[in-house]
């Protein structure tokens, strides 16, 4: 059969990459457990694969170098190798040229890649390591079982091959029909068939194909079910074997012709499969099977996912737009009976773009595992380098990010597993004379937090020597001995980020430069992130590193600065306060204010964005977010919040390029355009490492208890919920009304294809009624797993709040039950009470109210 096979070079290189990720993990396996039978057969098959793969698209060198490591696993399997150190390396060197191989081919540049030296290696290895030992497996007939699901193809021989049939009698050969049914998800079924036709060549003469080789070669015609008939000195079970061994096989069939059946042989009915399966000789001689399952997939070009994503960034904008015009509208014809049918459509239609954004943002998201699974092998790497004995944990390979982020994540993993293994984990001899395990343990895991995801790379070893690091830092002179002096552990320890520091006594090639971490931190920064670093000297260190999910559509807190409203993202906004100006000072002409007996720098946005600040010149408090950019925190001072907010991130174009302060633009529901202030520029200008007088010590901040709120008034009266009860905040949704309905339930909502009761707080703490206005919002709570509506007259904002500043109940006179005060808090001109929610609702009316639902 002769294919154009120029046009399967990118599914070629997919497989191998598939191929090699199988043969990496599995020999990291293997070195841990030599004899492990399956082990070495994954790794046999996927060698055998990436022969076939390579043979077929003509690829030499990779084809020989393959085949040089299937024959090495050939002996080991039949036990003539024993597995040992030198074999693991210089499997993992074959693996390493292969990948050279596979780049190779994508430059156009395979001809320069010389395999000779490795190739002798693999030779060596094979031919000067057999030990005695015989290896045997009973030989198969034919193998087949009753199964009734799968047809294959009609076999008929002509006279001509008949003939050739009962010579191959006469000269003691066998003629064996090989059927074969690929898997229907199979993306390449006449590539799959031209590596089985090319494999059963080696073993002897094919006679025939079924169907024709015209339709096998039509990737539309063929469907995956095809039969060799060959010729050949071989028995059944080498021919299993062979066939066997090439991927995305369902079925497999054999039948050895003989005199008898050659006559009548005509095949039309229904046969059994064999499940593809490793055939492994165990200690009762029975042979296990295991089914293949592949997961339905659709392969898409990534550019059409940007599209798709760039469309639904305009849905939300229109979405935002189309609440704003409803809500003007309401105002102005609050009679008039079409607004309530108006306000029904925006929110069918504000449900049905979150569904969809939310689909579509899952399109581009990807386990991490495909970034986990690199540092295995280099790790394993470092640890034989190092003459360490390493533990690597990963936990959270499930977890999902969007595909953007997983390769800019990989550099700073890379630097903070380097560290850990060269830095942190001690060499066996010294872990045992601290009384620790000779084995050190370095676990990188990731898991998701609300809208982030958060990594950690953490390590039992020797800890972060804080005493160390101001050395280097002070002899780099990077900072000044009366500077720090006034720093805190904490502080101390966050200047590893600066370039040159260094804990390291000697340079090696693993780390010891004072470069890496330095690297680690820009990365972070550039993606909207933060990193924190947990140590105890002789116990280890743990580096946290928080990302948003996507870098496309973002959560911003929106405010205005001077006569202009700008967005901040979410994920850099740590909490926001309101200083007195007798809490702002100006220490080396640089304004701080004191938050918790802590100095934090504040900046000035109005005169760099050219806004006017006539609006805060003779307020008594001003408002400061507080933003978080890696290790460094700074106050931005603003006129005021206006709220949170889904945003599209636009980019301001080449003409513009990027400005000062300014990270991107958004639309807004009413059409204008809302810059995006740039944190990183602005945290990175003004800094916080030389403002860190009056710092509280790591023990007073690991006691503060803080409470994050979510606030909401009802009259004129301000509430708080722990937002970790609250799941969403809506607009008011059209609410059906449930007649008897108790506990204060107005109705059931629709949420997302959920039924949801709504409960009216005010008619539930006895307050007087009011009509819904532009403000009234329905908070989604979550109490023991049962959702629930409280409508509200207006959610104000995300706050945190010291625990021991929340006073008891009794103090405090309420329109509401004592028993639903959770505590009260001051905050100068503000009282908030605090609910306990769990109370409010009462679990018990929960789950009555679910019964309701559910009739």
């Amino acid at each position: 059969m002769d294919l154009d096979l120029s046009v399967y070079l990118g599914a070629f290189l997919d497989e191998v990459d598939e191929q090699l990720e199988i043969l990496e993990k599995e020999v990291l396996n293997l070195e841990k457990d030599p004899k492990n039978v399956k082990t070495i057969q994954s790794i046999f098959r996927a060698a055998h694969t990436l022969k076939g793969s390579s043979a077929a698209m003509g690829i030499e060198k990779m084809k020989e170098l393959t085949h040089k490591i299937e024959n090495v696993f050939d002996s080991i399997r039949n036990q003539q190798l024993h597995v040992d150190a030198a074999i693991i390396n210089v499997i993992f060197e074959s693996i390493d040229l292969i990948k050279r191989l596979k780049e190779a081919i994508i430059d156009g540049a395979i001809d320069s890649i010389d395999i000779s030296d490795l190739i002798a290696k693999l030779e060596w290895t094979k031919n000067n390591k057999l030990e005695d030992g015989n290896y045997s497996v009973n030989e198969i007939e034919g193998v087949k079982n009753d199964s009734d699901d799968t047809f294959f193809p009609e076999v008929i021989l002509d006279e001509y091959q008949k003939d050739i049939v009962e010579k191959a009698f006469e000269l003691g050969m066998n003629a064996i029909v090989v059927y074969v049914v690929l898997n229907d998800k199979s993306l390449l079924k006449s590539v799959r068939a031209f590596l089985i036709h090319n494999n059963l060549k080696e073993l002897g003469e094919i006679i025939a194909s079924f169907p024709a080789p015209e339709v096998i070669e039509d990737e539309e015609k063929f469907e995956g079910s095809l039969a060799f008939i060959i010729v050949t000195n071989v028995k059944n079970k080498e021919v299993f074997n062979v066939v066997n061994s090439i991927s995305d096989i369902k079925a497999i069939h054999l039948t050895l012709l003989t005199s008898s059946n050659l006559a009548s042989y005509c095949v039309g009915k229904k046969m059994g499969i064999v499940e593809q399966s490793s055939l492994e000789t165990e200690e009762n001689g029975k042979k296990s099977t295991s089914q293949v399952k592949v997961n339905p997939t659709v392969r898409i070009d990534v550019e059409r996912l940007e599209e798709l994503m760039n469309l639904v960034g305009e849905l939300v904008i229109s979405q935002t737009r189309l609440t704003d015009v409803r809500g003007r509208l309401a105002e102005r014809y609050s009679s008039d009976p079409d607004i309530e049918g108006f306000q029904e459509v925006e929110n069918n239609f504000g449900q049905i773009i979150s569904e969809l954004q939310e689909r579509i943002m899952k399109t581009r998201m990807l386990p991490i595992e495909q970034l986990f699974n690199r540092f295995p092998r280099m790790v394993r790497d470092l640890a034989q380098k190092s003459s360490k004995e390493v533990n690597f944990i990963i936990e959270g390979k499930e977890t999902e990010l969007d595909r953007n982020l997983i390769e800019e994540i990989a550099d700073p993993i890379i630097h903070l597993l380097r560290n850990s293994l060269d830095h942190g984990i001690e060499p066996p001899e010294e872990r045992e004379g601290l009384g620790k395990n000779r084995q050190g343990t370095v676990m990188l895991k990731a898991a998701h937090e609300e809208n982030h995801i958060v990594v950690t790379i953490s390590d039992d070893g020797k800890g972060i020597d804080t005493e160390k690091i101001k050395q280097s830092a002070i002899k780099k002179h990077l900072i000044k001995e009366d500077e720090v002096e006034q720093m805190t552990e904490k502080d101390l320890v966050f200047l590893i980020f600066k370039s040159g520091v260094s804990t390291a006594q000697t340079i090696t090639d693993i780390s010891g430069r004072g470069v890496g971490m330095d690297i680690v931190r820009s990365h972070i920064e550039k993606l909207n992130g933060m990193i924190d670093i947990q140590t105890k000297v002789g116990e280890g260190t743990t580096f946290t590193i928080k990302l948003p999910l996507t870098l496309a559509i973002i959560r911003s807190l929106l405010v205005q600065i001077g006569e202009k409203q700008f967005a901040i993202p979410l994920v850099n906004v740590q909490e926001i306060i309101r200083l007195s100006k007798e809490e702002i000072k100006t220490i080396q002409n640089q304004e701080v204010g004191i938050v918790r007996d802590r100095v934090l720098p504040l900046v000035r946005l109005h005169k760099r964005l050219d806004v006017s600040e006539d609006n805060i010149l003779n307020k008594k408090r001003i408002f400061v977010v507080v933003l978080g950019l890696a290790e460094k925190r700074v106050g931005v001072i603003i006129d005021k919040t206006l709220g949170n907010q889904e945003i599209v991130i636009k980019s301001l174009g080449k003409y513009i390029g990027t400005p000062k302060y300014i990270a991107g633009a958004t639309i807004m529901g009413d059409g204008n355009v809302t810059l995006i202030l740039d944190v990183g520029s602005i945290v990175n200008e003004e800094g916080t490492q030389d403002v860190t007088n009056n710092l509280p010590s790591n023990e007073t901040r690991r006691n503060e208890k803080i409470l994050q709120l979510t606030t909401f008034r009802l009259g004129d009266e301000e509430y708080g919920i722990v937002i970790d009860k609250v799941k969403d905040i809506i607009t008011v949704p059209t609410i059906t009304p449930v007649i008897n309905s108790p506990f204060s339930i107005i109705g059931m909502m629709n949420l997302r294809g959920k039924l949801i009761p709504v409960m009216d707080l005010r008619e539930r703490f006895g307050i007087c009624q009011q009509q819904l206005t532009r403000k009234s919002r329905v908070m989604v709570v979550q109490v023991q797993n049962e959702l629930i509506g409280l409508l509200v007259d207006q959610v104000t904002q995300v706050l945190k709040v010291n625990e021991e500043l929340m006073e008891h109940a009794p103090r405090y006179e309420s329109q509401i039950e004592e028993a639903y005060i959770q505590g009260i808090c001051h905050l100068e001109e503000r009282l908030i009470i605090l609910l306990n929610i769990d109370r409010v609702i009462g679990i018990e009316r929960l789950l009555q109210l679910k019964q309701l639902a559910d009739q």
